[in-house]
């Protein structure tokens, strides 16, 4: 059994806020489901995929306390349909109907009917309850803007498994994120207030990376912990934890020069127009962007033999010699993309040798590209 009524609004605001980890692939499973709880005055809703588990929490008037497992898109679907304020929720079962949830109108204006079937809500393991005592602050805004600043630098599916996440380490006062796919590599960091429990690192995934940005965006206070080998987060409103990358995170620090010989400063935007127009005439699959240095000079050059090609120069500022040099054109999109002031720096020693990206206004902030062979 499981009564409650609750704002139409806030139930949609809560299905969507943790339906996104359930996976296309699992609509015929128990993981399909949503696990909503009818408690004192709130109801929660969770999910989960096994590797990350989402909860959120919203005020309800509760007539009848109780758990149920609702199939997500149906529920989802039938809430963005309704048309009236207030809806009450009741489920109940028996031999003959099953486990069937009833939807209606809290205020009985409406005559709407919807029953939806689910399934034992034992079948789905979510957040457990978690003791808020270890959990420790942490400035949600800042770990948000770092997490998307160096996220793109990740693997998606690589069968090296912890490039396919973020590698979050704390000094004695700072935070450190690093992405890296093996080509590229980004990291930033910042001065924090509180010893955040990762000093010996972890590796985030790339899907929990993601949810995290999401319920982190509008937040400006939040709790962390590590729960057997799983990163925990709350908000006011929504919780999140994840199974973390079991491995060891390769030595970042090696792979970042120490010590280059040239230097050149540009304007961000009209580069960025210039790749994005470039990668228009790249040739697949390796979309290769040429650039070609000279002084106080840079031209960006592209070609598909047969088909297209693109050719532009920019002013910049530089007084080296001459060079050209090949990328994966996606890699230098992304990076140029990352940094937030309107000038962007890149320091090389030549061709063959990985590229160093600087945010002028963020000197705590660092991205690397190795090249292409031309």
């Amino acid at each position: 059994m499981m009564k409650f009524s609750v704002k139409t609004q806030e139930f949609i605001k809560g299905i969507s806020s943790v339906e996104g980890i359930i996976s296309v692939r699992e609509i015929k499973s128990a993981l399909s489901n949503l696990k909503i709880e009818a408690e004192n005055n709130s109801i929660s809703i969770s999910a989960t995929d096994l590797e990350i588990s989402l909860r959120t929490t919203i005020p309800a008037e509760t007539k009848v306390k109780g758990i149920r497992s609702i199939p997500a898109k149906q529920l989802s679907s039938v809430m963005k349909s309704i048309n009236f304020p207030l809806t009450q929720v009741e489920a109940d079962e028996n031999e003959e109907e099953g486990k069937r949830t009833l939807i209606t109108d809290a205020s009985g204006v409406k005559d709407f009917k919807m029953y939806i079937n689910g399934v034992d809500s034992e079948e789905i393991k979510t957040i457990g309850n978690h003791s808020k005592g270890s959990a420790v602050e942490f400035p949600t805004f800042i770990f948000n803007s770092m997490l998307k600043k160096v996220s793109y630098a990740v693997a998606l599916e690589d069968t090296r498994f912890v490039f396919n996440g973020l590698y979050v380490i704390t000094t004695e006062d700072k935070l450190v994120v690093v992405g890296t796919d093996g080509r590229r590599l980004a990291k930033i960091e910042r001065a924090i207030p509180n010893k955040i429990p990762f000093t010996k690192g972890i590796i985030i995934p790339h899907k929990a990376v993601k949810e995290i940005v999401k319920m982190l965006e509008l937040s400006e206070n939040g709790l962390t912990d590590l729960v057997d080998n799983q990163i925990y987060i709350s908000t006011k409103d929504i919780e999140l934890q994840s199974k973390l990358i079991d491995g060891n995170y390769p030595d970042y620090e090696a792979v970042i020069p120490k010590v280059t010989k040239n230097t050149f400063r540009g304007n961000k935007d009209e580069f960025l127009i210039a790749i994005r127009q470039a990668l228009i005439a790249a040739e697949e699959p390796t979309k290769q962007i040429r650039l070609g240095l000279s002084k106080n000079s840079l031209n960006i050059n592209s070609n598909n033999p047969g088909a297209t090609e693109f050719s532009q120069n920019i002013p910049i500022e530089y007084e080296g010699e001459d060079y050209l040099i090949g990328f994966k054109g996606e890699y230098l999109q992304d990076a140029i993309r990352s940094i937030d002031d309107a000038e962007f720096v890149i320091e090389f020693s030549n061709p063959n040798s990985p590229i160093v990206l600087k945010d002028p206004s963020d000197k705590d902030y660092i991205s690397v590209i190795m090249p292409m062979k031309l």
